[in-house]
């Protein structure tokens, strides 16, 4: 309870003091479209060398609680929600996002970070003691972006990064080293589909 009312006090005064500007520029996907703010995407590579981001079973996990690269360049991996706390019709680069995973039939899967794994920080669905913070989303060169992890109460921050476990499996990480590129790539709506 007391944690979720220090988030609630953090982003309203994020939202009263640094309002996005009204000339901020937005994120865009591949195709240099507007990323409507809660739009549905995938999130992808740069090169076709493995596929887009989905979950997975790791280590002693008994449901898939681990957010991967897919090995296979043809997957695309699971739709992904991006949303802002700004009321903005676009997500503005630079700000905190909120990224959820949304599968037919269940609750929207929300990305987290957990430290303390053999990997170190990793991104992880589902999980109880996970680190306060945000996500927040930057333009690295014309359409294509990296992630950022903050924490709650401190300007440590941390590149969205991509590690390999004993497995093989691509996890990604909060640290320092180089960041995991990608683009966008808008899941159309399934109304939009059947036209």
């Amino acid at each position: 309870m007391a944690s979720t009312m220090i988030l609630a006090l953090f982003l309203l005064s994020v939202l009263t003091f640094n309002p996005p500007s009204t000339t901020a520029q937005p994120v865009t996907d591949l195709h240099g479209k507007i990323v409507t703010n809660g739009g549905v995407f995938h999130i992808l590579p740069l090169f076709t060398t493995a596929g887009g981001i989905r979950l997975t079973k790791t280590g002693n996990e008994t449901v898939p609680l681990s957010v991967v690269q897919s090995p296979s360049e043809l997957d695309k991996g699971l739709p992904l929600q991006i949303s802002s706390p700004y009321f903005s019709l676009f997500i503005p680069n630079g700000s905190p996002v909120s990224i959820r995973f949304i599968l037919n039939g269940a609750s929207p899967l929300e990305w987290t970070a957990v430290a303390a794994q053999p990997e170190g920080t990793l991104v992880k669905v589902g999980y109880q003691n996970s680190i306060k913070g945000l996500f927040s989303i930057h333009r690295v060169r014309d359409n294509i972006f990296k992630l950022l992890f903050c924490t709650l109460g401190s300007n440590l921050c941390g590149n969205v990064a991509l590690v390999r476990d004993e497995a093989g499996n691509t996890l990604l990480a909060v640290n320092q080293k180089q960041p995991y590129m990608f683009v966008l790539e808008e899941v159309p709506s399934p109304s939009a589909a059947t036209k």
